[in-house]
């Protein structure tokens, strides 16, 4: 069954849950994406709805948790939710509560315990919240037992976790997101944000939790257009770049908004649905603030060389939990912590990158004569800036100059958003499939230097002419444009009163996406310099009045440096090195705001630049006319 997409917000909220939880107690489970063995959530939205919960995606859910593959910690966060919730449902069998309960005593829960495991991630930002929420609750439930993986009760376990979640909680307050915008990986924050927040015993923790899904969902509120989060994303894969109907976050937006449509259980979605937490209307008034043109900026993570600025070691092991979040592991500041954590834990990355670092390096010597930056893993979400800028008929988003010439993981630099399917992209391929990380269509082998200045974005690209796919492509779905015209090297799109220009420096050529046509305009050249403008019936009074106002004006290539005159704001230029320069001004790329658009700016304090008695910075006040919606982090020092 095929969810009826809504691009204005619709219904009440009660109304959307429970059609979502309906959605969610009839329709299977994708079976893609990393670990998608959580049909739990389902039943979940069964038992919410007062019918019998199925005994097989249960059993499977558990065996799942015993298996310790990859992502059962997921599946562990709805076993969880489901003995808070419903252990006593008539719907639920009591030998399944009895034997997710045995379950729960056995499972591993941090990387501390014995029975070691090499093919299990605790480490990146979404899956520590995970492990620590699950381990709180677990201990919550069985505090005078004795758990048999780690030989401790119930309350070591939950003092344990507190300590772990506190911090993670101070790292987010401070650094923001490393796995950025996430339409993804938001999806697993919210699933333990939401359980802390509903479970937590402890006050402080389900009031700070409840802080940060205001805070993902204000971040989501920003980036989406018409139910679509089609921003630049820290980490995300193919199936959900390709336009907006399989995102992860769609559902989410959907229930807390009204707006895009509800795709399958996503286990955040799932957890909200059967939650106390009501989204501030706020902040679902932000997300349908359509009227006129929204410009926001973010800045999100750190780089290590900052680190030692924030009070944070480069040798204490519980420092480098923040440094692992960010997934730079090779930095030379934390080479050696990171290094001893891979030892002392049996810590294994997924893939083996030495002979790609060992390429990139080889190409500095080429054309540097010396290695000239060792900062160079791909896996890296480093300090990133962020620029999106949507009006009523279309959005772009960018990271803006975000390390530019490295190998790249899977980080989305950019993307423009006209309609749920009317997306475009481009990204330099990491692999011909669309599995890998990076791969065909999901992040990048190297990646660009992109830079954004509200309706104008420049992406650059600059690659070793030995590369394994020295081309760069964008995704262009024709077929999803209400029309296409070509003129030269640009092609212009229209998706209703949105429009799209795109120009490549050299000719690129059309291929099919599966047995979509048109799609993919690659360009064979190791460097390429593309160029992009947006546009809408209200500024231009019609497509072809846009489409010759941009096609007759000047473009100038040389190299990777770009010379456009633009017909709505004037002389751009840009390059591989050097500033964006936008109507003789220098465009800004870097801002020492954690938030800055037209409901809010502000920056978390650095240690000890704000007094206790100073709350001022403690607190993100969101406000849209008279409504304002305020954020209380309140700092407990536990960080510095």
């Amino acid at each position: 069954m095929e969810d009826i997409y809504w691009d204005s917000p619709q219904a009440t909220y009660e109304e959307r849950r429970l059609q979502y939880l309906a959605l969610c107690a009839t329709e299977p489970v994708p079976q893609r994406g990393p670990g998608r063995r959580i049909g739990c959530f389902g039943q979940i939205a069964r038992l919410e709805l007062g019918l019998p919960a199925s005994e097989g995606p249960l059993r499977d859910a558990i065996a799942y948790a015993d298996s310790r593959e990859d992502c059962c910690d997921f599946a562990v966060g709805g076993l969880l939710r489901i003995l808070y919730l419903y252990d006593d449902s008539p719907n639920l069998a009591s030998d399944l509560v009895a034997d997710i309960e045995a379950c729960l005593l056995r499972f591993k829960y941090w990387w501390d315990e014995p029975l070691g495991d090499n093919d299990r991630c605790y480490h990146t930002e979404n899956h520590q919240i995970i492990f620590h929420a699950d381990e709180l609750l677990a201990g919550q439930r069985f505090k005078g037992q004795v758990f048999s993986n780690s030989g401790q009760t119930g309350s070591y376990h939950v003092d344990h976790a507190l300590h772990f979640i506190r911090r993670w909680l101070d790292f987010r307050e401070r650094f923001g997101y490393s796995e950025w915008l996430s339409n993804c990986y938001f999806e697993e924050d919210l699933q333990a944000l939401v359980n802390l927040h509903d479970f937590a015993e402890d006050p402080e923790i389900r009031r700070r939790a409840r802080a940060q899904i205001d805070v993902i969902l204000f971040e989501m509120a920003l980036h989406t257009y018409r139910g679509v989060f089609g921003s630049t994303h820290g980490r995300s894969y193919a199936f959900l770049l390709k336009g907006g109907r399989h995102e992860g976050s769609a559902s989410t937006v959907k229930l807390m908004f009204g707006m895009g449509l509800f795709n399958h259980a996503s286990q955040g979605t799932v957890s909200l649905a059967t939650s106390t937490y009501r989204c501030p209307p706020l902040i679902a008034e932000i997300a349908a603030d359509l009227d006129e043109p929204l410009l926001a900026r973010e800045r999100h993570s750190l780089n290590m060389e900052d680190a030692p600025a924030w009070g944070l070691s480069y040798t204490d092991p519980e420092d480098g939990h923040l440094y692992w979040s960010v997934q730079d592991y090779t930095h030379p500041a934390i080479y050696d912590l990171a290094q001893e954590t891979r030892r002392l834990r049996q810590i294994m990355l997924y893939e083996d990158y030495q002979a790609r670092y060992d390429q990139i390096l080889q190409w500095q010597v080429d054309e540097s004569g010396e290695v000239v930056d060792q900062d160079i893993d791909c896996h890296a979400m480093t300090e990133v800036h962020i620029q999106t800028y949507r009006t009523p008929s279309y959005m772009l988003s960018c990271a803006q100059d975000y390390r530019p010439g490295k190998p790249g993981y899977q980080q989305h630099p950019w993307q423009a958003t006209l309609g749920i399917d009317a997306v475009v992209f481009t990204n330099h391929p990491g692999a011909a499939d669309e599995i890998s990380r990076p791969n065909y269509w999901a992040g990048n082998g190297i990646l660009p230097r992109a830079a954004q200045h509200e309706n104008i974005l420049v992406c650059l690209y600059h690659l070793p002419a030995n590369d394994a796919f020295p081309f760069s492509h964008a995704y262009y779905p024709t077929g999803a444009f209400d029309e296409v015209l070509e003129r030269e090297q640009w092609v212009f799109g229209r998706k209703g009163h949105g429009y799209i220009a795109l120009y490549t420096q050299h000719p690129g050529y059309w291929l099919p996406d599966g047995d979509q046509p048109r799609v993919e305009l690659r360009v064979e050249a190791p460097d390429n310099i593309w160029l992009v403008e947006m546009g809408q019936q209200s500024a231009w009074g019609s497509f072809e009045a846009f489409v010759e106002a941009i096609a007759s004006s000047p473009v100038k290539c040389e190299g990777l440096s770009l010379r456009y005159v633009s017909p709505s704001q004037g002389e751009v230029t840009f390059g591989w090195r050097g500033p964006l320069r936008v109507g003789g001004n220098e465009a800004p790329l870097r801002s020492n705001l954690r938030y800055d658009n037209p409901y809010c700016q502000w920056a978390p304090p650095f240690p000890g630049e704000s007094p206790d008695e100073d709350r001022d910075q403690r607190v993100l006040s969101i406000r849209r006319g008279d409504a304002v919606h305020r954020i209380d982090f309140a700092y407990r020092g536990d960080v510095g």
